[in-house]
């Protein structure tokens, strides 16, 4: 009977072991890229949804006469259809900045004067003066084709245009509308991943409701 001296082989060489690293490096790689991919999918599938109903809007709106509004709960991530039968339009007026509107009501809120009370109502007439919604009343559309749609996971509304707006709106609610005599505002709708570096857009056409899609931020063109 003979034994051997030769060392048991109890672990990795120092070779295996980066070869090893090498391997699972590789198949994270192919991993993330993948999920990019499928990400970018996702928001290409997105933004080709939501440019289907924009155009869906539009032809309602015109066909059967009432006037509809997109609503985009940009924090929640989900969008849905309002409608009313009522009149309604859009009324351009000189438009307030956001400072001028934080100044006015520090100083609503701080006592006034009487001798200065009258300045202070005129003034504050000729202040107001943000592009204004005419009040009507604004119900869910109960068709199945409109009910509310949620974006997939890891899309995002980056921030949102439309021609009403003073600015973009990146947080809270904004609105797109659309009238029965075939128009709708002249919009920009962009989209973006969790690291915000992959983007897509929408663009409205106002007069045709066409979309254009692009894999890319879209500026708007902000009227002042």
């Amino acid at each position: 009977m003979t034994t051997s001296n030769r060392p048991t082989k109890n672990g990795f060489t120092l070779i295996e072991l980066l070869v090893t690293i090498v391997i699972v490096g590789l198949i994270m790689s192919l991993a993330i890229g993948q999920m990019g991919k499928l990400l970018s999918w996702d928001m290409k599938a997105s933004a080709r949804k939501l440019a289907s109903t924009i155009r869906y809007l539009y032809n309602k709106s015109a066909t059967e006469g009432v006037t509809l509004r997109l609503v985009f709960d940009i924090d929640g991530g989900s969008y849905w259809v309002e409608g009313t039968s009522e009149h309604f339009t859009l009324t351009k007026e000189e438009e307030e900045s956001l400072i001028k509107k934080e100044k006015r009501e520090k100083e609503e809120k701080r006592p006034v004067a009487e001798g200065e009370k009258k300045k202070e109502e005129k003034g504050g007439k000729e202040e107001e003066s943000v592009l204004k919604v005419k009040e009507a009343t604004f119900t869910p559309e109960e068709s199945r084709l409109l009910k509310q749609v949620s974006l997939p996971k890891g899309v995002f509304f980056k921030d949102i245009y439309a021609e009403h707006q003073i600015d973009r709106l990146s947080s809270g609610k904004a609105y797109i509308y659309f009238f029965p005599r075939g128009y709708v505002e002249r919009s920009v709708i962009n989209l973006r991943n969790a690291k915000d570096d992959i983007h897509y857009s929408l663009e409205v056409n106002p007069i045709s409701g066409s979309v254009k899609i692009e894999s890319e931020y879209k500026e708007p063109e902000i009227e002042r």
